[in-house]
């Protein structure tokens, strides 16, 4: 019970206007799907995205910050090239605010998030209040895939207005397992809050991610 009353008290996830939408709204692929892109052989681009399956509105409180788990599951090296955040819309009476996108390794060991990978601050300043997906080019930052997989965490940080509660919120989708983790205040790592209504799925934030991994050339 205690668990339960922190998530609620340190990680601000309120769900209002819960609704079920088609599943052809987004022609996102589902997380462990992997598209390939054989244009150049020298390397394979790898797209990992949550299928949207509910219309869920996530309230954001500053320092807050939210992750979503992704396995290498070819257990090969690579880079991110791009993050996709897939936002909300954000109520009128909240203000904007920043996005700080971080990358973190995760610990062989407990499957945990662990040591921050990206050297850079990388923030996203967004552009209005309305529902929808911004793709965020990170190629110049370098940020490695590793073989053991990577948490991709947005922290929502203070604006001008010195407010509480902040926007833009992520969505969220059901999955077969609870992969998106949150903390408050760099504080301790815990899994998400999970009120999926449908039996064995977990609520996860909807992020992606767009991966290349070089391969050898076919003459090689």
């Amino acid at each position: 019970m205690r668990d339960i009353i922190k998530c609620f008290l340190l990680f601000f996830i309120v769900f209002i206007n819960a609704q079920e939408v088609k599943k052809d709204t987004l022609k996102y692929t589902d997380i462990e799907t992997v598209i390939l892109n054989d244009k150049d052989y020298e390397k394979i681009d790898y797209s990992f995205g949550l299928k949207q399956e509910n219309n869920v509105r996530l309230i954001q409180i500053v320092y807050a910050e939210e992750g979503v788990k992704f396995r290498n599951n070819l257990g090969k090296k690579g880079r991110i090239s791009n993050v996709i955040l897939f936002l909300h819309k954000t109520d009128s009476k909240v203000n904007l605010t920043n996005l700080e996108i971080n990358f973190y390794k995760i610990d062989s060991l407990t499957g945990q998030p662990s040591e921050k990978i990206n050297k850079q601050q990388i923030i996203y300043v967004p552009k209005n209040k309305s529902r929808g997906s911004v793709k965020i080019n990170v190629e110049d930052h370098h940020i490695p895939f590793p073989v053991g997989g990577v948490l991709v965490a947005v922290k929502w940080l203070p604006n001008e207005f010195k407010d509480r509660k902040v926007g833009p919120s992520l969505r969220a989708t059901n999955y077969e397992e609870q992969i998106t983790y949150s903390r408050f205040n760099d504080g301790k790592w815990f899994k998400s809050l999970n009120i999926s209504r449908k039996l064995d799925m977990y609520t996860n934030a909807m992020i992606g991610i767009e991966v290349y991994i070089k391969k050898k050339k076919k003459n090689e």
